[in-house]
């Protein structure tokens, strides 16, 4: 990003982010950029626990319903406020509004992984600038479209030179392909076995290539059995796009405990 960029983007995080501080949930903005590295106004919804900080943070990326969807809403809330009881900022990354998109998934290459890729890294570097922040302890998490991103996301393919990697990813049913490039962060994919719509084996296919047994990082997938897209979404049984979508709560709830779990073994507070 340009130094004009890199200032604005500073600009935006203090004024946006730091008179939030009070505040359980609120909207906010930040400097992106698109892929050809033209500045790209973002938003997002930002969750800050109470207490001094400072605190570990997790970027969040919704499915492709986006975060002005009541139901992608209504499950990013229930995930930010778990987030903050566990001492979390967490920033949610709106990546189809700013597009022009409330939704996308009548055509998810609307807006790509590796653009979404883009905006998670943006969304670091906002967050790493805030005096509540740890800068040095920052995850991610994404869910379904926002899960394939995170397969961009942890091989670095998108990441400008000397931008450091995220401490820890986590993947809820992603699309899994091969990675571009050995990956570089302590990623957990959590997925059902019935899947239609992003199949489990495709992840167990990846996990057993030589670029992720080969790495010195972490990589743990857990496929939960009669589970299938969107398990932890409570309430929810549909079908969708011509996939079956349907919450579980026993798988749900195991999710939850290696969220939780995943996190505390990579993020450490500077408190």
């Amino acid at each position: 990003m340009k130094k004009k960029g890199i200032l604005l983007s500073v600009i935006l995080c203090t004024i946006f982010l730091t008179t939030m501080y009070a505040n359980a949930e609120e909207w906010v903005k930040f400097e992106g950029k698109t892929m050809y590295g033209k500045e790209l106004p973002l938003t997002g919804i930002l969750n800050i626990p109470k207490g001094k900080g400072p605190f570990p943070a997790v970027v969040m990326l919704c499915g492709c319903g986006g975060l002005k969807n009541e139901g992608d809403a209504k499950q990013q809330k229930a995930w930010a406020k778990l987030l903050m009881s566990w001492g979390y900022v967490s920033l949610q990354v709106d990546s189809f509004g700013p597009r022009g998109y409330d939704s996308i998934c009548d055509m998810p290459s609307k807006v790509s992984d590796g653009m979404r890729a883009l905006d998670a890294y943006s969304a670091k570097s906002c967050l790493a600038k805030l005096n509540y922040v740890d800068s040095k302890n920052i995850a991610v998490i994404g869910w379904s479209h926002g899960g394939w991103t995170i397969m961009r996301i942890v091989e670095g393919w998108h990441r400008d030179k000397g931008v450091e990697p995220f401490q820890a990813a986590i993947a809820f049913y992603p699309w899994c392909e091969s990675f571009l490039t050995a990956f570089d962060t302590p990623l957990l994919i959590l997925i059902g076995e019935k899947d239609d719509w992003n199949p489990a084996d495709r992840c167990e296919t990846l996990k057993n290539l030589g670029t992720v047994k080969d790495s010195k990082y972490e990589c743990r997938l857990k496929i939960y059995p009669n589970a299938y897209h969107n398990f932890d979404f409570k309430g929810l049984k549909e079908d969708m796009y011509g996939h079956h979508v349907e919450y579980n709560p026993e798988a749900a709830a195991d999710a939850i405990i290696k969220t939780k779990e995943f996190l505390a073994k990579y993020l450490k507070t500077t408190k």
